[in-house]
């Protein structure tokens, strides 16, 4: 189904999921004028109705590794790729978002946000983004506009965002939930490059300077319609602020979580049994987005982990491919 316009109904508010017996919410065919398109590593746009969510849309994939080694070097000089940036917008992303969702500040998140946001062909389009406030203190180091960095909401988990602002009594187009999270956490029980930042860093120059921040996660809810969570941008989860939360679609970081007891089991829980997830942050972060090898940069045994894993829970697993839509 992945990879192609699948057609899947996800029902929303209308009576799929079960409280007294814990069932999980069935799909439902049929199409929701929802759709998705991964862009690679953690990056994604939401499309319905028009309007379009950008996620830590990161295109640039370059190397990251130490010399001779896979662990990433902070010293390695931040090297965004626009030519690549230019194209693959040209080709699969020329409408202007009016949201960027971003949900941390490692340079495989918001590395290229900046140029994003700065583009001259979006000018005229106002786009507000979402982030915490060390991935807002890097924004404005890194060159982004001051309209842009105007339009910036800085949160930090808790908000429930109305899009248009109006009037409450009016049912929005659409909403954005913002959860606190928490980073992946490797067999060593750290990560690259923790730490905060209160101030814009006098220079954004390498991997190392572009800090976690704190991770936030985000669920969208179209009208009545669809929600979609994007617990996407690393591979662990603040379990406690996400109770009560009943997405349709999960999309859900699956690397870098060795130290994390039950990471994707404590999902399923929380969250009421998801009826479909979407892997995220499972390929190799390096194959360009224009490499007719990029098929082969995706990991196929975390995608066949993730299967074995959530199959007791009832919950069906939609593999996603570089670039292609999946229509929710």
């Amino acid at each position: 189904m992945a990879g192609t316009a699948a057609g899947l109904a996800l029902g929303v508010g209308t009576g799929t999921a079960s409280a007294a017996t814990g069932e999980p919410r069935r799909p439902r065919r049929g199409g929701s004028g929802v759709s998705l398109r991964w862009l690679g590593v953690a990056g994604w746009e939401l499309a319905f109705d028009g309007r379009r969510i950008l996620v830590d849309p990161y295109l640039s994939r370059q190397e990251y590794r130490v010399p001779g080694g896979s662990a990433i070097d902070p010293d390695r000089r931040l090297e965004p790729d626009s030519s690549t940036i230019e194209t693959i917008v040209g080709r699969h992303l020329p409408e202007a978002p009016e949201l960027m969702l971003v949900t941390h500040g490692h340079f495989d998140h918001l590395l290229d946000v900046p140029h994003l946001l700065n583009r001259l062909q979006w000018r005229d389009h106002s786009i507000r983004t979402l982030c915490g406030e060390t991935s807002w203190h890097l924004l404005r180091a890194m060159g982004t506009q001051r309209k842009r960095v105007d339009e910036c909401l800085v949160v930090s988990g808790g908000e429930v965002l109305r899009f248009p602002a109006g009037p409450t009594a009016q049912p929005p187009a659409y909403t954005v939930e913002v959860f606190r999270s928490l980073h992946s956490q490797y067999g060593s029980h750290g990560f690259f490059a923790p730490g905060t930042l209160t101030d814009p860093p006098r220079h954004v120059r390498t991997l190392g300077d572009m800090r976690e921040g704190g991770t936030l996660a985000y669920q969208v809810t179209v009208g009545d319609r669809l929600r979609v969570m994007f617990l996407s941008g690393t591979a662990n989860l603040a379990e406690r602020e996400l109770e009560g939360a009943r997405p349709d679609v999960l999309v859900l970081g699956v690397s870098g979580h060795a130290a994390v007891h039950r990471y994707v089991e404590r999902a399923m829980e929380v969250l009421g049994r998801p009826p479909v997830v979407i892997p995220s942050h499972h390929d190799d972060m390096l194959t360009s987005l224009l490499s007719p090898n990029l098929p082969d940069s995706i990991s196929k045994d975390t995608v066949t982990a993730l299967r074995a894993t959530v199959h007791p829970y009832g919950t069906q697993v939609l593999e996603p491919h570089h670039l292609h839509t999946l229509a929710l």
